[in-house]
């Protein structure tokens, strides 16, 4: 009966053993498959990235050939608008270069009687703001509401 129960008890733990592989197996079957569905997701977001990336240079290339075509357009066109034509005059320096100065005598504006009414209107409106303001009288000690207060700011 001894024999028995230990070729029993010898039989229930081989038993517990094979379970115990069985339940390894099917772990180590389903931790494949996520890291086969890891991997695919991997893969899909690089060859996103990379997609991306080629477009994204693509767009700059052609950004900056297109910046580069109308600068050499514009210089073509500077090339051709400075050359046949004489410039006569005095050349103004600084941010009017290449313009010429216009004599006063030959531009001379006529006199807008409209536009002098405004100028006049504006000029006395400014003088009647300046002397109300200088009307005003200054605030002395006697009329700060705040004089006897100390403030520990």
């Amino acid at each position: 009966m001894k024999t028995f129960l230990v070729s029993l008890l010898v039989l229930v733990i081989i038993a517990l053993f094979a379970w115990a592989l069985g339940e390894q197996a099917s772990a180590t079957r389903q931790i494949a498959a996520a890291a086969t569905v890891s991997a695919a997701g991997q893969t899909a977001g690089s060859v996103t990235a990379t997609v991306l990336t080629i477009l994204l240079v693509l767009v700059l290339l052609a950004a900056g050939g297109a910046v580069g075509y109308l600068w050499l357009r514009m210089k073509a066109l500077e090339r051709q608008l400075s050359g046949p034509t004489p410039r006569t005059g005095r050349w103004v320096a600084g941010p009017n270069a290449r313009w010429e100065q216009a004599d006063p005598e030959s531009h001379a504006v006529t006199a807008d009687p409209l536009g002098q009414l405004v100028q006049l209107e504006v000029l006395r409106t400014l003088r009647e703001l300046r002397g109300a303001r200088q009307a005003q009288p200054a605030l002395t000690v006697e009329e700060d509401p705040d004089a006897g207060n100390v403030w520990p700011w």
